[in-house]
């Protein structure tokens, strides 16, 4: 067995393991309880922020609308230019849980999303607050089982990934191996969703005692996160709360970004900031992502076709099965390595831009990287 073979043979095994081992903590990520009964009409308020949704606020709202555990919702609009506002009045007026807000001109050293959902909040009864995003969809149970959560694990914060939605070449390339990375890098689900287990959250779902967040700081607090997601949940445990956080693709499903471009920009702005104070983890992840597609290279350029066979397949059936666990097409595999090497150069500029401090444009805003 010859060097380059067995190196070939290593780090497509390598590869395949990995992808096994998030598979599998994947697999036994505990799930949201059951609801036993839908919890009555005005337990939660959810805070819906929106700049520039019109594709997608309506059927978000569909399925707001439609939970069982009827909540109030709040939509509050952050500067649209398009006819976002204009469909949630036309919706508003004939649904008396749904009401309008503007969020007005934004404060000095407030992000956008921050800033409406403060906006929001204000003079807010319920127990519960419900923070998400335009581009989810909720299945109709979703709330009840949630606040069940909650419940049954005295939980504060409950925060939920869901489906992630992918279409065309450019966010195939991007958006599976982003929540590949991110679910490995979490590790075993169970402490996450017991209330122990590192501060984890996800900004398309967050469900929030509002009592003991207002006694937090409430919004105020996350200004200067980079974060603000993981922000809220390190919040809520510095004052002695109880966060959890689940898998549940069936009961919520996102499409975060619409094209390859938009993916790109997306993905490089999120991953800069989850990655750029962690030097350590982001030098691994790169040894992962890298390292493997170099050493195909030198084999397919030194003509050494069956390992690089060999290797490619290892990463390609790592990929593959990533992309099934995740719910997308496992066919998208094929890619490989394309798929790692584009995830390696977002996370490096997405860093980069953080360390930079360097400006980007999004909705038509400049936000800081």
């Amino acid at each position: 067995m010859t060097i380059p073979f067995l190196l070939a043979l290593l780090l497509g095994a390598g590869l395949s393991g990995l992808a096994l081992g998030v598979e599998e903590r994947r697999r036994v990520a505990p799930p949201l309880p059951p609801s036993a009964a839908p919890p009555p009409r005005g337990t939660a308020t959810v805070l819906l922020p929106v700049r520039n949704e019109e594709q997608n606020v309506v059927p978000c709202l569909d399925g707001l609308l439609a939970q069982t555990a009827e909540p109030l919702i709040r939509v509050i609009d952050d500067g649209s230019s398009d006819a976002t506002a204009t469909l949630v009045a036309a919706r508003a007026a004939a649904e008396p849980r749904l009401s309008l807000l503007q969020a007005g001109p934004l404060a000095e050293g407030w992000p956008g999303k921050l800033h409406a959902l403060w906006v929001g909040s204000r003079a807010v009864e319920t127990p519960w607050l419900l923070l998400t995003d335009a581009d989810t969809r909720h299945a109709p149970e979703l709330l009840a089982r949630v606040l069940a959560a909650a419940a049954e694990r005295r939980l504060d914060g409950v925060s939920v990934a869901g489906s992630q939605e992918a279409r065309g070449l450019g966010e195939n390339l991007l958006t599976p191996p982003v929540f590949a990375l991110l679910d490995a890098v979490l590790g075993d689900w169970g402490p996450a969703a017991g209330g122990g287990g590192p501060a984890v959250a996800n900004g398309q779902l967050i469900l929030v005692r509002r009592a003991l967040w207002e006694d937090a700081g409430g919004f105020a607090t996350l200004r200067t996160a980079p974060i603000d997601d993981v922000a809220l949940a390190r919040r809520l445990r510095a004052v002695g709360g109880r966060t959890g956080f689940f898998r549940a693709p069936d009961l919520l499903g996102v499409r975060m970004y619409r094209g390859g471009a938009e993916s790109w920009r997306g993905w490089r702005r999120n991953l800069g900031a989850i990655f750029h104070e962690a030097p350590g983890i982001a030098l691994r992840i790169f040894a992962v992502l890298l390292l493997p597609p170099l050493a195909l290279a030198f084999l397919a350029v030194t003509g050494r076709w069956v390992e690089a066979l060999l290797l490619w397949s290892g990463g390609a059936a790592a990929s593959a099965l990533l992309r099934s666990g995740s719910r997308h097409d496992a066919a998208w595999g094929l890619l490989y390595p394309c798929d790692a090497l584009a995830l390696g150069a977002v996370l490096a500029l997405g860093i980069l831009d953080r360390q930079r401090r360097r400006p980007v444009r999004w909705k038509g805003r400049e936000v800081s990287s």
